[in-house]
């Protein structure tokens, strides 16, 4: 008899075993990450989201006081449809590739079945959500380290653009897999483009209903104060990683992944989008109170500083503008004359965020207008700072360094601040108007754009139109007709005269009599305009 010895060898990990699958799983997002990543199309909207941010560096039109929150929406706007709209098509690209190519029937022999590979491609837009993260952060990140930078950082806002990538990644991944045409992904992009547009309409009529959209604006015209913007930042973030996990189970459940993992996959997207949906639409109930702190009481939550003899109020956060201010309130003391420089109270200048641009309940009429500065002067002296001058809480444009220059002009020439409603007529509107232009480059382009915008009268304002100061065309184009003459031949006449060009009842035609400069005569259907007393 004989015997026969069998030796027993070790098995190999087969393809189709679990570990295998998982090796070639993540072969695969390797690989199809590095084709996304170097794809036209992904370099390409890389470019675009960047170029006309370099471009402003590059041509030097670049705001060097942004804030950030704000800064951090507009980001958002662009990433949605740029960033995420070219992941959407390369995406759907990568999922459509074996049927493009006429190969579909081929990927049944490979070691992945159709509910891996599809999971190698999900992975594979992780890279993709990584290099929006890094624009964004390049983004922000510069504007965060700028001197004038204002407000804070919100690392949700930073992440929600990756989270954007992904998102729409996604809805590539599962758009190819439900529909096999190329047609379909350019389609999607159009619909963001809608979604987005809808998002800033439904902003405008004040809807809570805008966070349940992909992104969502700020819903005032103007930066405002932390505490006052109802924005759900992480809240939203998970409703978005919600919808994502939805879709990634929706697509797992298409390419027949096992029961459980779809279960959990809906499970977990399903907490996080309700749960992140319901709770952006559950008002704040302190947000009122702060909205009416903030524009009736601003010196009670503000910071103040002195530079020289001046006194700079501002809202937490906004310190970095007060450099700007302090550049504008220098320049117009210089063309003014050394006495008019120190009359009245110590000047200071006092940050503040009009009702009508942080809430519903806008002064409607001038005579409201009025009351509100009324309260705003009350505040202003019990604070330490009487006739404070107003600045607005938008900055780093020559538009906004007008409006402050003809504020704190208007509080050197009648040694207190301007009281709003009514119009500034006769030879103090002119002068002003002269002051402004006078006192530098970026306040003389300032006020040539305003300019270019009124009508009726200069208007040196904010959005809302009622507190700023308002000088008629009469006026201001005889101021603009002197600043065409030189300086030294103008500023000694201003001097000597003085006085009686910023006394309320002095007429435009004297003005025009003490410069030599033609004004415009008044047509027979003009009625005088109420004017400042």
């Amino acid at each position: 008899m004989t015997a026969t010895l069998t030796v027993a060898t070790p098995t190999r990990p087969t393809p189709s075993s679990t570990h295998g699958r998982r090796r070639a799983l993540l072969a695969l997002a390797r690989f199809e990450s590095v084709r996304m990543l170097r794809h036209p199309l992904t370099l390409a909207a890389a470019l675009l989201f960047l170029s006309r941010w370099l471009w402003g560096w590059l041509s030097g039109s670049a705001n060097r006081y942004p804030v950030l929150p704000d800064e951090l929406i507009t980001i958002q706007l662009l990433a949605l449809p740029i960033l995420g709209g070219s992941a959407l098509i390369v995406a759907n690209l990568v999922t459509l590739r074996a049927h493009r190519h006429k190969v579909d029937a081929s990927y049944d022999v490979l070691v992945l079945p159709p509910a891996w590979r599809v999971g190698g491609f999900l992975l594979a837009l992780l890279p993709l959500a990584g290099l929006s993260l890094l624009l964004v952060g390049v983004r922000v990140g510069v504007s965060a380290v700028l001197p004038g930078a204002a407000g804070g950082v919100d690392v949700a806002d930073l992440v929600t653009p990756a989270a954007l990538t992904l998102l729409l990644g996604a809805v590539g991944v599962l758009s190819g897999v439900l529909i096999r045409s190329l047609l379909i992904a350019p389609l999607l992009v159009l619909l963001v483009l809608v979604l987005e547009f809808a998002a800033i309409i439904v902003t405008l009529v004040g809807s809570g209903w805008r966070f349940l959209l992909p992104v969502y604006i700020s819903e005032f015209p103007v930066p405002v104060p932390a505490g006052v913007s109802e924005r759900p930042a992480a809240r939203h973030l998970a409703y978005l990683v919600g919808i994502t996990v939805l879709l990634v189970a929706a697509v797992l459940a298409r390419a027949n992944a096992r029961r459980s993992v779809v279960a959990a996959g809906l499970a977990v997207g399903l907490i996080l989008t309700v749960g992140g949906g319901l709770t952006q639409l559950r008002p704040d109930p302190g947000i009122a109170a702060a909205r009416a702190t903030v524009a009736d009481r601003p010196a009670s939550i503000q910071s103040c500083v002195r530079r020289g003899d001046v006194t700079y109020c501002y809202f937490d956060g906004f310190d970095g503008f007060v450099s700007g201010w302090e550049s504008v309130v220098t320049s117009v003391r210089a063309v003014v004359p050394d006495s008019a420089a120190s009359s009245g109270p110590p000047l200071a200048v006092r940050q503040r965020a009009l009702a009508e641009e942080i809430s519903a309940d806008s002064a409607g009429s001038v005579a409201e207008a009025m009351q509100v500065v009324v309260g705003w002067k009350v505040e202003d002296a019990a604070a330490g700072t009487p006739e404070a001058v107003r600045v607005d809480t938008a900055w780093g444009n020559d538009r906004a360094a007008a409006a402050l220059a003809a504020e704190v002009a208007y509080r050197l020439m009648a040694a207190k601040a301007y009281d709003g409603g009514n119009l500034l007529c006769g030879a103090p509107a002119a002068l002003l108007v002269w002051l402004v232009g006078e006192a530098s480059t970026t306040t003389l382009a300032g006020m040539r754009s305003l300019d270019e915008t009124s009508t009726g009268a200069l208007v040196f304002s904010d959005v809302s139109g009622l507190y700023g100061i308002l000088t008629p065309d009469r006026a201001a184009a005889a101021g603009l007709e002197l600043l065409e003459r030189p300086s030294e031949e103008v500023a000694p006449l201003v001097e000597r005269h003085w006085a009686e060009l910023t006394a309320p009842d002095t007429p435009l035609e004297r003005f025009g009599a003490i410069f030599g400069v033609p004004i415009q005569p008044l047509a027979p259907d003009d009625e005088a305009p109420p004017c400042v007393p």
